[in-house]
């Protein structure tokens, strides 16, 4: 299974690389099989691999906070997912890679809509509330 990965924390253009990885696991009970779809590139990427997020893994690791892809299989007891649904990566799980295995239970099928743009979700609408609700000062009548 092809992935991107770092072995050391750095410069993006330097300690990436592409990868040949073990097939994950088959899924076990509460768990599905995620076939990736599309996994953008954020600045929070960028600081992970730099070695400055909050959020670190021990290299060599697969890199990547967010994504989107098809269930491909299902473990035992998952009953709300079925093959071929569409979900969001879950945050966090290192989603430049062919294939991962995921707790279903923070999963939800997606509708149908440009993969492209659902793999964005998990983390550009929840950071522009953020910077709405927080970082500036909104009156009404206001534009955004």
């Amino acid at each position: 299974m092809r992935a991107v990965q770092i072995r050391t924390f750095g410069e993006p253009g330097i300690v990436l690389e592409l990868a040949d990885l073990p097939e994950p696991p088959a899924p076990t009970a509460g768990q599905v099989l995620i076939g990736v779809e599309h996994a953008p590139i954020n600045m929070n990427d960028l600081y992970l691999i730099q070695g400055v997020y909050p959020v670190r893994p021990s290299p060599p690791s697969v890199v990547g906070n967010e994504g989107v892809g098809r269930v491909l299989a299902i473990g035992r007891g998952v009953d709300h997912l079925k093959v071929g649904d569409r979900v969001l990566v879950p945050l966090y799980s290192f989603s430049w890679r062919e294939r991962l295995v995921a707790p279903a239970a923070s999963l939800s099928a997606l509708p149908e809509a440009d993969p492209r743009q659902l793999a964005m979700l998990g983390i550009n609408p929840p950071t522009a509330a953020l910077l709405l609700n927080e970082s500036i000062d909104l009156r009404p009548g206001d534009w955004v």
